[in-house]
């Protein structure tokens, strides 16, 4: 998987120190990607979860620390947990182009959707995409389901 516009690359020791001052453990998985790809687009941008019978498209992954434009992924993290006491639990990394975000459970390291436009985020918003962040990024693909079926 190759991503463009990636930001500055971000180290693991960087890493580290977000986790300590967000008071959080990352999977290793999405810390993985992110020392390889610090935020950007996704050369494949469609995700379909046939559990959640759902496709969403990737607008961008966001950066960890260093930024060109937009909010870094521990801003996000803040950002919404103050908006809700559920997503101190969802590591916003990704939104798509409604701006709902894509989130790796901290608890579970599944990924899901919360989908913003619902009101108040509540366990309704959330629908999980893959088991985890792996699953996640290798089910990406260059084609809406739709286009597939043309």
């Amino acid at each position: 998987m190759v991503f463009k516009n990636s930001d500055k690359q971000i180290t693991k020791d960087e890493i580290k120190q977000i986790e300590q001052e967000l008071g959080i453990k990352i999977p290793d998985a999405f810390v993985d990607h992110y020392l390889r790809y610090n935020g950007g687009i996704p050369e494949k941008t469609f995700f379909y979860s046939e559990e959640a019978d759902s496709e969403i498209e990737i607008q961008l992954f966001s950066p960890f620390k260093y930024k060109i434009k937009g909010r870094t992924v521990e801003e996000k993290y803040l950002l919404f947990k103050e908006k809700s006491d559920i997503m101190s639990d969802y590591l916003p990394f990704a939104n798509d182009y409604g701006a709902n975000q894509i989130c790796v459970d901290l608890n579970s390291s599944k990924v899901c959707i919360i989908y913003m436009d619902m009101g108040e985020i509540t366990d309704e918003c959330i629908t999980f995409l893959a088991n985890d962040f792996n699953s996640f990024i290798s089910g990406l693909s260059e084609n809406s389901i739709d286009e597939e079926d043309e």
